[in-house]
C-alpha cells in the first residue's frame, strides 16, 4: 500500500512538471494580417489593443498518464479569471494582470495497478503581461495546492495527501503565450501538449469589444 501511495505521488508531480517541457500549439485558426501587423477579425475589422477590464482567461486542462498497470486522468476543472488593463508608458500599448487571483478545483481518478484513486484539490491561477500590436502575452501560474484523496486496494479505502507544485507557463518564445485580439465570441485558445501522457493543457482569452462603424449609420 505504501509503496502505490509512493509511486502515485510521484506520477502527480510528474503531471504538473511535464508542462514546463512542452511547446506552445494554438488551437485555432490564427486571423489574417494586414500590411500594418495588425490583426483582423471574422469581420474584417482590425483588431488593436485596448484599455479596458473586459478581459477574461479561462483554465481548461485535462491529462492522462498511461503507464504499465497504471492510467491517471487530471482535471483542472473549467473556471476563469479577470484581467485588468491600463495604459503602458514604456514600450508596449497595455499592461494586463489579474484583478484577484481564483482559487479551481482541480481532480484525478483512475488506476494505479491493483488499486483505484480518486482526489482532489485547488489550484490557484493568475495571469500578468502586455498586448501589443494586437496580440496578447501571459505569464500564467498556477499555484497547485497539495491534494487529498483515497485510494483503495482489495476494497480497503485509505486516505493520502500528495504534495502541491507551481509553475508559470511562458511559452515557448519566454514572453509569454500568445493570444489573438479578435472578435470571436468563442475568443481566441491557446493549447499546449501534455507530453508526459495525453491530454492538453488549455486556456482560452476572451475580450468584450464593441466594434464601431467607421460611418455613422443613418
Amino acid at each position: 500500500m505504501k509503496k502505490n501511495l509512493f509511486i502515485l505521488t510521484l506520477l502527480l508531480v510528474l503531471v504538473l512538471m511535464s508542462a514546463s517541457a512542452c511547446s506552445a500549439l494554438n488551437a485555432v485558426q490564427a486571423p489574417p494580417r494586414n500590411q500594418g501587423g495588425e490583426e483582423q477579425g471574422e469581420t474584417g475589422e482590425i483588431l488593436t489593443c485596448f484599455h479596458a477590464n473586459n478581459y477574461v482567461l479561462s483554465f481548461d486542462h485535462t491529462l492522462t498518464v498511461n503507464e504499465e498497470g497504471t492510467s491517471l486522468t487530471h482535471i483542472l476543472k473549467q473556471g476563469g479569471i479577470a484581467l485588468m488593463s491600463e495604459p503602458d508608458s514604456g514600450e508596449h500599448d497595455t499592461l494586463l494582470r489579474t484583478a484577484s487571483p481564483q482559487d479551481l478545483d482541480f481532480e484525478y481518478m483512475g488506476v494505479l495497478g491493483p488499486c483505484s484513486v480518486e482526489a482532489g484539490g485547488t489550484v490557484t491561477v493568475s495571469a500578468e503581461g502586455y498586448c501589443e500590436a494586437g496580440v496578447v502575452y501571459l505569464n500564467i501560474t498556477e499555484s497547485w495546492g497539495g491534494a487529498e484523496g483515497t485510494m483503495t486496494c482489495d476494497d480497503q479505502p485509505v486516505p493520502f495527501s500528495a504534495p502541491g507544485y507551481s509553475q508559470t507557463q511562458s511559452g515557448a518564445s519566454g514572453m509569454g503565450e500568445e493570444f489573438l485580439i479578435t472578435d470571436d465570441s468563442n475568443g481566441c485558445t491557446v493549447m499546449r501538449e501534455f507530453l508526459g501522457g495525453e491530454g492538453y493543457h488549455s486556456w482560452t482569452l476572451q475580450m468584450d469589444i464593441d466594434l464601431v462603424p467607421l460611418v455613422p449609420e443613418d
